[in-house]
């Protein structure tokens, strides 16, 4: 074995093309995607599972393979359906609620199956660090008669995903490869094949009449048949091991794929002779394998993230074989159903699971602790602004924000969406009251309006916008509901890391046509439509308050760029504005209404700070005195 690279920290394995790399588990999924000559991909933009669709970006500008950054996860998934249904194989990435977005498409495709192997790599974020809500994808399974796959380690995450290719053309069905926010950001040494031939994703589809049958009942049948051969598959089977299988205990630990290594890690911190079954094949489950692993066992632990799937799902195998056993699940074990599982979490269940398992004290049911936030929440004072997520110093949205806001009124109802824009509603910018999920700024906003004898502002980003928000505003022109929507364009996702959007230039999308966001919505009827610079914020309250005071709906495109894809293009933004002392009268609107980070109260006096500020030059329209003046502009 030759020495690490300095460089790439490589270690080359005896074997032609072969090396042992450390590799988080989002680079896992890419590295198994190459080694099963995966030809076409495709996704939406979304954490935790943007670092795939990025690696995967790079390699279809290398031109090994063809990726795209989709409008939206259902188109995202028709088009990699497609694809496997012409023999080619497929792989669409998204995030747990992205899913959500897809399911309408999952659902029918899955009666039909594919010819070429199709993979959905889903990531689940518990704990909810950069998603709406979590959602446990295990049960997508059941649902949608798919076989689930959940692996524990970047190593396992790489075989997983060539596997599934296997089990998905040996079966001609769609194989879902679940990952969380642990799985998919962790590192280990994972042992790969070299991949460097350029993918293919040439196919060729063959009408069939199923395609076209009205009755799907019969597919439905047929899927029912096909998951009865996968759950008797012994390499599917494989994906499940008991491990410590040698103890002698009478005591057995039920966990899965994805939280593995840290109750692995208990175990051994506690110095417990006890086995644990690793589920990875997370659906369809096994009654005979099931049954063989627990019937050497008088007791059984289940520790479980998020819901009690494996519990239920296996409680129903015990029940159903009439097994004497004695379990404990998450109520017995205090194992909460929300947020991450990290080995702290699983302390108190750990000492239990060490305990007489006969003494019922000990696993008496207790009464939930309060919530260690609470007194946080009930006092605004605690809230400090610079301690919270924030817009960044120089960002194109805050110059939007402080339009609408001297255009609306407290009392205007205003709903968010899911980006940067997001951030707009923490205090102090402080603009929105309510979000939900992508795209839904604007058809909330058309139920708030209906319902409300108040005005109602929707905004929205120019990548939510083309992702889910065209629909509503539609419904909008179509009945003439009498809302504003405010679209924050900045030309890219920029929450995400900076993927291109169809609003996107040449620059930051090669070969993609960029959208004009102003066609787009007078293309679909709306009749007040201005788009604007964010710099001229005085002009800009004035064009919002028109908007609002049309009737119908109404559309302000607020324009600028992030400072953050300015810094990857440009060091040189320019010099930061200072502040005339004597033209100054203290009235705080820059620091205050505008709220800038970069400016500051210091000795008395209103200063910017030179080593935070971008040069946005936003804050001299801002000034009501002109007090803040400009040095040199920043290039664009």
């Amino acid at each position: 074995m030759k020495a690490a690279d300095s460089k790439t920290d490589i270690d080359v394995v005896e074997g032609e093309g072969e090396e042992v790399q450390l590799l988080m588990g989002n680079r896992a999924v890419v590295q198994g995607l190459l080694e099963a000559k995966v030809g076409l991909t495709t996704a939406y933009p979304g954490t935790p599972s943007t670092e795939i669709q990025m690696q995967l970006y790079k390699l279809h500008q290398k031109g090994q393979l063809y990726f795209e950054f989709s409008v939206n996860e259902k188109v995202a998934f028709e088009i990699a359906g497609a694809a496997a249904l012409s023999g080619v194989r497929s792989a669409v990435i998204m995030k747990h609620v992205g899913l959500n977005v897809a399911s309408d498409s999952l659902m029918a495709l899955a009666y039909f199956g594919v010819i070429g192997g199709m993979v959905v790599v889903v990531v689940d974020d518990p704990g909810c660090l950069s998603s709406q809500n979590e959602q446990d994808s295990r049960f997508w399974g059941k649902f949608s008669h798919l076989p689930i796959l959940e692996p524990s380690t970047s190593q396992e995450i790489k075989d997983t995903i060539v596997q599934a290719y296997e089990l998905s053309e040996k079966y001609n069905t769609i194989i879902l490869v679940r990952l969380t926010s642990f799985t998919s950001l962790n590192t280990a040494e994972v042992k790969m094949k070299v991949v460097e031939e350029k993918l293919a994703k040439d196919g060729d589809f063959f009408k069939d009449i199923r395609y076209a049958l009205p009755a799907r009942y019969v597919l439905h049948k047929g899927l029912h048949a096909i998951l009865e051969q996968i759950k008797e598959d012994e390499d599917f089977l494989g994906n499940n091991e008991l491990k410590y299988g040698d103890s002698i205990s009478d005591r057995l630990i039920i966990t899965q794929g994805a939280i593995y290594p840290m109750v692995e890690y208990m175990r051994n911190l506690n110095n417990l002779d006890i086995p644990i079954l690793k589920i990875n094949a997370i659906h369809p489950l096994n009654e005979k394998q099931i049954g063989e692993f627990l019937k050497k066992y008088k007791y059984i632990y289940f520790v479980e993230e998020l819901e009690s799937y494996l519990e239920s799902e296996i409680l129903s195998i015990i029940g159903k074989y009439n097994l004497n056993l004695k379990v404990f699940g998450k109520e017995q074990l205090a194992i909460p159903e929300e947020n991450r599982i990290l080995p702290d979490v699983l302390s108190e269940a750990f000492k239990r699971i060490a305990t007489d398992p006969n003494n019922e004290e000990i696993f008496k049911v207790k009464p939930p602790v309060p919530s260690p936030y609470a007194h946080v929440f009930g006092r605004v004072d605690q809230l400090i602004p610079r301690t919270i997520p924030r817009l960044c110093d120089g960002c194109c949205h805050r110059g939007a924000f402080y339009s609408i806001k001297r255009a609306t009124k407290k009392t205007d109802i205003i709903p968010s969406d899911i980006g940067c824009y997001a951030l707009g509603q923490v205090f102090p910018v402080d603009i929105g009251d309510f979000w939900l999920c992508m795209g839904a700024s604007i058809g909330t906003a058309i139920g708030f309006s209906l319902t409300n004898d108040k005005p109602v502002v929707a905004v929205i980003g120019d990548g939510t916008f083309f992702h889910a928000g065209i629909p509503p505003l539609i419904d909008a022109v179509l009945y003439n509901h009498n809302i504003t929507v405010a679209i924050l364009n900045n030309s890219l996702t920029a929450m995400t890391g900076g993927q291109p959007t169809p609003s996107s230039d040449e620059k930051k999308a090669k070969n993609q046509r960029q959208l004009d966001i102003e066609q787009v919505v007078r293309g679909l009827g709306v009749e007040y439509v201005k788009s604007v610079r964010v710099e001229d914020t005085k002009e800009n309250t004035k064009i919002f308050r028109e908007a609002m005071a049309h009737e119908g709906p109404s559309v302000v495109i607020f324009n600028g760029e992030c400072v953050v894809e300015l810094y990857r293009h440009s060091l040189d933004l320019g010099e930061a504005p200072y502040v005339d002392e004597e033209l100054c009268n203290m009235c705080g609107t820059c620091f205050i209404e505008f709220s800038c980070p970069s400016i500051i109260k210091k000795d008395g006096q209103i200063v910017i700070r030179e080593d935070t500020c971008t040069a946005c030059n936003i804050c001299v329209g801002v000034c009501p005195q002109t007090a803040i003046i400009p040095r040199k502009k920043k290039k664009v």
